[in-house]
């Protein structure tokens, strides 16, 4: 079933399709002026937290909410960092750095779309999600007083995850979105509306509206309310979410095992896996075969790698 197009998914792409063929766009100067200062002040406001960034102790927010417990679980009983903890890759920075700049040049295009009714931005919410837990955040845009998360997507992520819109997000939320935007809705009283997502390396964008019913709504909420409690409770005893899974390539079982894709997101993959490996998918005869984390991995011979 082809997924609907947004209508805030349509003015935003009719605007890029007239910026990027030369034609001005029907809005007034001063307007596009004060957008552009806004948009050069929110950037700088982005690169001064990623470059001034100070280590902060571990809470409960609403950008992690949602996400498993088991990786909440971890960073809160890692105070002294003792726990074994993979090292960032030297590029992390200049992702958030570039997850930054897209949310700005998002929220930029919006305003000068002309046709989305900007109702609030930037609001710091706080969202009590139990009598003695409250989590605090601060939301991206709001139109028509709907909450929307603007996102940055790898080529892979946005064409296999996102494009095929709402179906796709809520069979495999592991990095808690759903959550996340609930709770910003839900902090101000407001309706979740969905994401704005922006392809960082073709620059396409689409907007995936916010369908879930009620009583899932409730589901995601109770989840929440159960991650927030078990990682209070610091006498909990350490429960992993994630089991691995045997590898199967064109049908053929290879022998090996691979992890799920969100463990290799988690800086405390050797905390499970001590064993676990980064290497080229089993028996891929591609030239530049994709990598997967591997709990147990043995090349074969006839292996192309």
């Amino acid at each position: 079933m082809p997924m609907s197009i947004s209508p805030l998914q349509l003015f935003i792409r009719s605007t890029l399709e007239e910026l990027s063929n030369g034609r001005p766009l029907d809005v007034a100067p001063e307007k596009i002026e004060q957008a552009i200062k806004e948009a050069v002040q929110e950037f700088e406001e982005g690169l001064r937290k990623q470059l001034f960034r100070q280590k902060e102790p571990f809470r409960l927010r609403m950008s992690n909410i949602g996400r498993p417990s088991c990786q909440l679980q971890l960073d809160a009983a890692n105070v002294d960092e003792q726990l074994p903890k993979n090292q960032m890759p030297y590029n992390h920075i200049m992702r958030m750095m570039l997850g930054d700049l897209s949310e700005v040049l998002v929220n930029l295009i919006i305003k000068l779309s002309g046709g989305a009714n900007i109702t609030g931005a930037k609001t710091k919410v706080a969202w009590q999600l139990a009598p003695d837990t409250v989590i605090e955040g601060e939301d991206d845009i709001e139109i028509d007083n709907k909450v929307y998360d603007v996102k940055s997507a790898s080529p892979w992520a946005y064409d296999n995850k996102w494009a095929k819109g709402w179906e796709s997000l809520a069979a495999d939320d592991s990095f808690g979105y759903i959550g996340q935007l609930i709770g910003y809705a839900k902090g101000q009283g407001k309706e979740p509306g969905g994401w704005i997502v922006l392809n960082k390396s073709t620059g396409e964008v689409c907007v995936v509206e916010f369908e879930m019913p009620e009583r899932d709504i409730q589901k995601v909420i109770e989840n929440c309310r159960a991650t927030a409690s078990l990682v209070q409770d610091t006498s909990a005893p350490f429960a992993k979410c994630f089991n691995d899974i045997e590898e199967e390539f064109n049908g053929k079982k290879t022998g090996n095992r691979r992890l799920p894709a969100i463990c290799g997101f988690c800086q405390y993959i050797r905390h499970c896996w001590p064993d676990a490996q980064l290497k080229p998918q089993t028996m891929s005869k591609a030239k530049n075969p994709r990598m997967y984390w591997y709990s147990s991995y043995q090349t074969k011979a006839d292996d192309v790698l």
